[in-house]
């Protein structure tokens, strides 16, 4: 059994000369508010890295060029998301889009500012950027608001402020927006957040527990878990995590020991994903998971087997941790076969055809899910990132049968998508398998279900819109390695959709129904920070240059931020 882990300490630990530091970032970027000379900008020299092996597309010929209408509707929606949000909900995580009202759901350090600067940085919007780096400068992360999530707190707010000190060290800030000695101070909350993070995997595993305490400094079972002296009514008997929790840590964390110098970091997200990427329990499918997971144990507690919500970061981080990290890993072999046998099995067990509807008999991709013996002929909008991560491994691994996969997948995204009277994809949907020994476990039930069955050979389950970016992260994969222009094309569609259908007086709402265009009466009042951090910025590098934040030399993070390939 593992003994438990301590964070190492940094030379970033806190000493006298912080609080002077931190007044001087201060005092430097409200000046620069002030004069808000933003015109000429000092630049460092671009940072370049050739990588080995190209994964973008190379035989552009003048079409990889920026499309600058499009990129200038989609970062005018990201000022206008920034503004209101500043107007109306400055420091608290979310602003509610309908209403104008605030929400604090993610701990109360300002989640919004936090997790979007990386967009701000690569659409160049300095004056916003250097607000959202003096309220960062700010936060103490000693405290918290209630009990804390190791994997949200991980991927929007540690990551995100990696990346901003990536980016700075890319030479893509202005130093006038962001100097060194900030630079430092935002690595320093860094290294502060993954200090009080750090009671989370003092398990036997070494996986994560599902929640901090950041007052008592240990590691919580989910407020949901169930407990119960009487065995029956006890759901389990030790708290229990998804695959995709306790996989999802390693690029941030890999990426601040290389920033520090210190390995504990490193080493403790790789013993959190250790039971998945070594597991000891065999699964009927080559390299897919059986969850969720025992956190004391490492076992199985069910088997639920597929990439969708709960499972779906996990296998996207065993891909690109094989982008981000050196060489001289002694994992990287492994970890790769582990996602090309778990990509195989997808393929084999999991996508699955549509058949034929009465006026619909065009027949579609889509991937269920495995509920022990059981196929769930059900899909979530998450699964969409599916077809681009799969698509960058086709890339990278050199498979080209997985090409035709991710493609034939992205296909039937689209067509979910386009079905709907607001071309807006829903958060589930249904189909009838084209092949299949057994009856499918889920079937249309009412009218509607039937009726939307028959014209576009699915039905919708949860017809919601949450502003989720899955589908135009693929279409921006599939533009940058593939260079054909339907999928630009069928990233503004889905862009002219969100403006149209979305845009609320204090940002952009979610929706109610897909299948319904109602106006302001299908308006839902919640925007969530990935709006901006991920959706909106994959849909701007779709339309600028595609020589900005090339795959060969940056890795997006499940959350969207961009971190450097330093071989």
């Amino acid at each position: 059994m593992p003994s438990l882990r301590r964070w190492g300490k940094s030379k970033f630990e806190r000493n006298p000369e912080t609080s002077f530091k931190l007044l001087a970032a201060l005092l430097v970027i409200t000046l620069y508010l002030l004069l808000k000379e933003f015109q000429h900008p000092t630049v460092h020299q671009p940072f370049t890295a050739p990588i080995g092996a190209t994964v973008q597309y190379t035989q552009w010929n003048g079409t990889g060029k920026a499309h600058e209408l499009r990129a200038t509707r989609v970062k005018d929606a990201m000022r206008y998301t920034f503004r209101r949000y500043r107007e109306n909900a400055w420091g608290y995580d979310d602003i509610l889009p309908v209403s104008g009202g605030s929400s604090s759901s993610r701990n109360g350090w300002g989640a919004f500012i936090v997790d979007s600067a990386s967009t701000l940085v690569l659409m160049e919007l300095w004056e916003e950027l250097a607000h959202s780096i003096e309220h960062i400068l700010g936060i103490d992360f000693d405290t918290a608001e209630n009990l804390v999530d190791p994997f949200e707190t991980t991927i929007r707010y540690l990551g995100g402020m990696l990346s901003i000190v990536d980016l700075y060290d890319a030479g893509l800030i202005p130093e006038d927006v962001l100097h060194e000695e900030a630079r430092d101070l935002i690595l320093e909350h860094a290294v502060t957040l993954a200090g009080k993070l750090a009671p989370a995997y003092d398990t036997p595993t070494g996986m994560p527990w599902p929640r901090v305490d950041f007052d008592t400094d240990q590691g919580e079972p989910n407020p949901t878990f169930v407990f119960s002296d009487d065995p029956n009514k006890r759901e389990y008997d030790h708290p229990v995590i998804g695959p995709a929790r306790t996989g999802s840590s390693i690029l941030e964390n890999r990426v601040l020991t290389r920033m520090t110098g210190d390995p504990i970091y490193a080493k403790n997200s790789t013993l959190a994903w250790a039971p998945l990427v070594w597991s000891k329990w065999k699964t009927p499918w080559p390299g897919m998971v059986d969850g969720p997971i025992d956190i004391m144990t490492g076992s199985p507690v069910a088997r639920s087997r597929h990439w969708d919500g709960g499972h779906d970061s996990y296998y996207e981080y065993l891909l690109k941790i094989t982008l981000l990290a050196p060489p001289t890993d002694p994992h990287l072999d492994v970890y790769k076969k582990r996602f090309l046998d778990s990509a195989h099995s997808l393929r084999k067990h999991l996508g699955s055809r549509s058949a034929p509807a009465p006026d619909h008999i065009m027949q579609h991709l889509y991937i269920g899910r495995q509920d022990d013996q059981q196929f769930q002929n059900q899909q979530g909008h998450l699964a969409c990132f599916a077809p681009g991560t799969i698509l960058l491994a086709s890339k990278h691994y050199d498979q080209p049968s997985l090409r035709t996969f991710a493609l034939a997948l992205l296909e039937g995204c689209r067509h979910v998508y386009a079905s709907t009277a607001t071309n807006l994809g829903p958060e589930t949907w249904s189909w009838t398998p084209k092949l299949s020994y057994d009856e499918p476990l889920f079937a249309p039930k009412t009218e509607r279900q039937q009726q939307e069955q028959a014209q576009a050979g699915f039905w919708m389950t949860n017809s919601s819109y949450k502003g989720r970016p899955e589908y135009v992260e693929s279409l921006f994969y599939a533009w940058r390695i593939t260079g054909e222009q339907r999928y630009r094309d069928w990233a503004w569609e889905a862009f002219a959709a969100m403006e149209e259908h979305c845009k609320a007086p204090f940002g952009y709402a979610q929706l109610a129904d897909v299948w319904e265009a109602k106006g302001d009466d299908n308006w839902v009042d919640m925007q969530e920070s990935f709006w901006a951090t991920e959706t909106l910025k994959y849909l701007w590098l779709t339309f600028t240059d595609v020589e900005t934040m090339s795959l060969d030399t940056w890795v997006f993070s499940t959350e969207g931020h961009p971190f450097r390939m330093i071989r």
